[in-house]
Formats: C-alpha cells, structure tokens, sequence
C-alpha cells in the first residue's frame, strides 16, 4: 500500500468567475469542489450540484477566499 502525499491546488492566474464570466482580480473566491473561480457575489450563491439545496448544503459554503495566492482554510466568502 502506498501513502499520497496532500493534492496539491493550482489556482489560476487570470480567473473570471465560472457564473458570470467577469475576470476577477484578488481577492476572490474559489470552490474546490468545481475547480472554479467566483466573484464574491456569486459565489455566495454557488451550489455545486442542483443537489446542494436538497441534501441542506448551504450556498456558498464550500467557496473560500484566495488572498495573496493563498487559499483561506475558513469556508464560505465574507458578507458584502
């Protein structure tokens, strides 16, 4: 049995936001389960799946922050 070791994350380097298709400077967010960029506004309506609000996902809970090309391990994007 062999170990891995973490998966290792690219972010890119010119997003734009996988809803509205605004290019995105930082800060923005970031859903690691679509591999998708966001604009804050968006992203705190983004489900993953049509099946997100049914299983009583959260929207917007699983985009965080990227800030300086890091990615923030709190979960969901800051309020307006």
């Amino acid at each position: 049995m062999s170990e891995r070791g973490p998966r290792e994350l690219t972010l890119p380097t010119a997003p734009h936001c996988a809803a509205c298709g605004r290019a995105l400077g930082e800060p923005f967010g970031w859903c690691s389960g679509c591999h998708a960029a966001y604009c804050f506004p968006c992203g705190r309506a983004h489900f993953c799946t049509p099946r997100c609000p049914a299983a009583g996902c959260h929207a917007g809970l699983c985009v965080r922050v990227v800030q300086n090309g890091v990615l923030a391990k709190t979960w969901g994007l800051p309020d307006a």
